[in-house]
Order: C-alpha cells, then structure tokens, then sequence
C-alpha cells in the first residue's frame, strides 16, 4: 500500500457540480462503502471550556452530511464523541476555580463540571433537532440508534480501547518510524499514585510501561494499559479503528499539510491497512468586532443556545450551511447581523419558492418542513414590536399570527432580541422632572410637544414613547390617568412596569 503524502491538495479537493458541498461528501462516502454498510460520521470536541459556535460548526458539518446521505438513500449515524480523556492544562487549572488541583489529570476526572459542559451541549443540539429528544441527559440512546454518543475518559477507563493500545505498544517503533517521533513520545501514562498525566516515559513494553511522574515523583512500571493514552493523532486513529469511523468534520488547521490529518496518512495505509475518513474541513467561525476564532476554555464566544433564544434552529443551519464548508463564518448577535441573517434566510426562502435547484438541497438538508411561506421581515417585527409597547400577541395578531406558527415564533425571536441585544425606548430613562399633568382629575384636553413628554416621563420616566392614541388602545385611558395619578401621589410607574414584563419577565420597574 502506497505512503505518498498527499496533504493539503488532497484533503480540500471538491466536487463542485454537486448540488450542496455535503453531497460531494456523502457521494465520496457511497463511492467508498458498500450498500450495506451504515456510514458512521463522528462529530468530536474536547469540555476544555463551555461549548460555542465555533465548535457547532463540527457537529453541523457532520449532520449537513449525514442528511445528504439519507437523501441519497444510505443508512448512516453520528457518533458524538467528547474527549474528555484529554488531560487539564496547568494554565487553566491555575486560572479556574473549578479546575484547582487538576492540572495535566483528565478532564472527565471533574466530574461535575464536565457533566455540566457536555449535558448544556447535548441539550442544545436536541433544540436544534440535531439530537434525538428520545436521547436520555448525557446524549445516550440504545444500541442501534442512528445517534450515539461516547465519553472517552469512560471508554478508555473501562478498557475498551486496551487491544488497539496493546497493539500501539508493541508496534511503537514501527509507529513512531511513521510519524517521525521518538516512540516515548507517542504515549502518555496518567500516574498511578497522583492521577496526572506529567509524566515521563523511560521504557515501553509490549504490555507494560516504565515511567517517572513529575508531579508526585514516583518511578513504576504499571500494566493498566488503560492508563496510557496515546498522543493525539495516535488517540484518533485507535478510534477510529475500534469505532469504525467513516467521515469526520476537522478544523482547517488539521487538514493542512504537516497537520495531524496529513501526517496520520501514512498510519493508515501502512500500518492500519485501512482508508483514513473521508475528511470534511471547515474553515474558522468569527464573532463580528473580534479578529480571531471564539475559544470555550476562555470563556469568550456565543454558544448554540445564544442563536436558539433568537432564531429558529433552521435560519441557524442555514447561517452554517450556506457559505462552503472551507469559508470561514462570521456571526454576531448585533442589530446589523441579527437582521442581516434574517434578510438572507427571507431571500434563501424566496429562492427555494422559486426552485432554484442550490437552494432547494439547502432547504432538504436543514429542514424536512416543506413550508416557505412568506413571513414579515424582522425589521417591520421590530418596530412593530417597539410600537405597541412589546405586546407579542398583539403584534402576532396585527401580522396575521392566526394563518400558521411561524409569525408567532418570529415576534417571539424578535422579542427576545430586542430584551437580550437590542436598544428599547423603555431603556431611555431620563432623570428629568415631569410637570404635573391633571387639571381636575383629567388629562389635558389639547397636546403639544412638551405636554408629551410629561405623559412620557410620568408614565414611563422616557422622554418618548408610542403615540397617546396607541397607548390608549393597549391599556385604555382610564389605566392611563390612573397610571398618572399613581406617579403623582406615590411615585410609581404601574404601566412601566406592566411593559417591562412584557420585554423582560422579572426585570424591576421605574426607578
């Protein structure tokens, strides 16, 4: 079997004709594979910090694949695999509080917290639709199901992986004549006595390993295979074997030449005697306003349940199928992106009605609801919304919510943007004095200008607002003057607050 080293060429190679980029993946896939075999895509990430957008666009990338298949007619299946093996990086253990006292140990030793990271993720994706609801908290579905989901720290604790590690070790040499290392440097032992991965290597064994730990300071020999963890790239081609993973997302910077995809190559096909995965690279996925790709383990970047508060889960695979897999994404929940996403899945919808053969693949491939009925635009929602003091069912009503769903979930995205991201006149609270307004017990009988912003700043403590005829028809006069009265005499603001409900449940009123 040939050892070239194709690299980068090889592994951004598309087929362009194809309808969508992941049908040139799942063709490559049914080229590949025999018609009874069952295609299993792996989606992989570390709980290092909590999951984002950046890394969705794996799982994305993976589900966009493995729906094309269905579309083509093969059985395939998504193996969600955290890999929380990997050990805790000393940086991070010394800067989080939740991470004190592990550092270089397995992140799935932090029970809690990595629980946490992985069941929000998992949550997520069963919201997006991604993940069967029917899929227990962690993800776990029974034998058989097109969906599972893996903990490395649980598979290799349990010797799962120990005849593909015994096998690594004895071939060490061999191994490490492939990847250009020293064959110390392909393993890592977890210490026996301490837990951590500091260790150093001083003799492998066919089934054993002799090391120094430079945490605790103790020199053993240990025979828990399971406790030696192959090196990366080592780590994906043991599971890829076990698990016999056909097609995998990977960030640009694997696929690269001299990356671990290129340089695992030669593993494969001389060592393995086995096809690598059919790779699928995608490029970095940016927030506007920040140069470079958003990072869990920092605590920066929005997460997957960000864009659900705001967009329904076909507009967000929409945002990640539309550009090629290779192009890098930005996205932001700004007023300009917000509505900039809404304006191009509008267009995206009007292509599809028109049958435009690009846009009805992409429409197949995020969403088995033929429905693409006309909606109004999220920046008419907005004022609306504005308009009429935040009423969702009014605003709903007013849109023709009756007629189906998808008005009522727009006013419902709108509204929750506008309460998490966007700049409401209820928000423009003024420190000015209103003068009063009620001369025997009633409003003024003629308005101008200032005697507005009195009504405002009595009622709201704003110096605008929605017109007098507005307010009268969503609260009635009779809720007004006793609104005024309420400011008058007490100082409170009751309609203020009844709006504030509207836009942020719990939030306090006036002040």
């Amino acid at each position: 079997m040939s050892t070239t080293r194709t690299g980068y060429a090889d592994l951004f190679q598309q087929d362009h004709t194809q309808p969508h980029w992941a049908y040139h993946y799942a063709r490559r896939l049914v080229a590949r594979h025999g018609p009874e075999r069952r295609v299993v895509i792996q989606t992989s990430m570390s709980p290092s910090g909590w999951f984002h957008v950046g890394n969705f666009r794996d799982t994305a990338c993976a589900y966009l694949v493995h729906r094309a298949l269905e579309r083509l007619g093969r059985e395939s299946s998504i193996l969600l695999s955290f890999d929380d093996y990997d050990p805790v990086r000393p940086s991070q253990a010394a800067a989080q509080a939740d991470l004190a006292g592990y550092g270089t140990r397995p992140l799935g030793a932090v029970t809690e917290r990595s629980r946490r990271i992985c069941r929000r993720y998992v949550d997520e994706l069963k919201r997006m639709g991604i993940c069967p609801v029917e899929a227990d908290a962690d993800g776990r579905t029974p034998a058989g199901s097109p969906w599972q989901t893996h903990y490395q720290y649980e598979r290799y604790s349990s010797g799962v992986y120990v005849p593909l590690q015994l096998r690594y070790l004895r071939g060490a040499k061999r191994l490490a004549k492939l990847l250009d290392q020293a064959p110390e440097h392909l393993f890592t032992v977890y210490c026996e006595q301490c837990g951590r991965g500091g260790t150093r290597n001083l003799r492998l064994g066919r089934d054993r390993v002799r090391y120094v730990c430079e945490s605790c300071g103790t020199l053993s020999t240990t025979r828990r295979v399971e406790l030696v963890k192959p090196s990366w790239a080592l780590d994906w081609t043991l599971r890829v074997t076990h698990e016999r993973i056909d097609c995998e997302p990977a960030g640009q910077d694997h696929c690269s030449a001299g990356s671990t995809m290129d340089r695992t190559q030669p593993i494969y096909r001389g060592y393995l005697r086995a096809h690598q995965p059919v790779i699928v690279p995608y490029g970095l996925v940016r927030q506007f306003g920040d140069q470079g790709k958003v990072s869990g383990s920092r605590g920066s970047g929005m997460t997957v349940g960000d864009l659900l508060r705001v967009m329904p889960p076909r507009l967000v695979l929409f945002l990640y199928g539309r550009p090629n897999c290779l192009s890098d994404i930005r996205l932001g929940l700004d007023r300009s992106s917000f509505l900039g996403a809404y304006d191009a899945y509008d267009r995206f919808l009007a292509e599809v009605r028109a049958g435009d053969p690009r846009a009805v693949a992409l429409n197949e491939l995020i969403t088995d609801d033929p429905e693409t009925t006309p909606l109004p635009r999220m920046r008419a929602v907005l004022g609306l919304l504005h308009a009429h003091c935040y009423d969702a069912e009014r605003v709903t009503a007013l849109l023709g919510g009756s007629a189906g769903e998808g008005v009522a979930e727009r006013v419902r995205h709108g509204l929750a943007w506008l309460a998490g991201y966007g700049r409401c006149w209820i928000d423009e609270v003024s420190d000015a004095e209103p003068r009063p307004l009620l001369s025997g017990g009633a409003l003024p009988g003629r308005w101008d200008r200032a005697s507005y912003r009195d009504l405002y700043l009595t009622l709201f403590g704003t110096e605008s607002g929605p017109p007098l005829r507005r307010l009268d028809a969503l609260f009635g006069r009779e809720a007004i003057v006793a609104a005024v009265h309420a400011h008058h005499d007490r100082g409170e603001r009751p309609l203020r607050q009844r709006v504030l409900a509207r836009l942020r449940p719990g939030e306090p009123g006036a002040r």
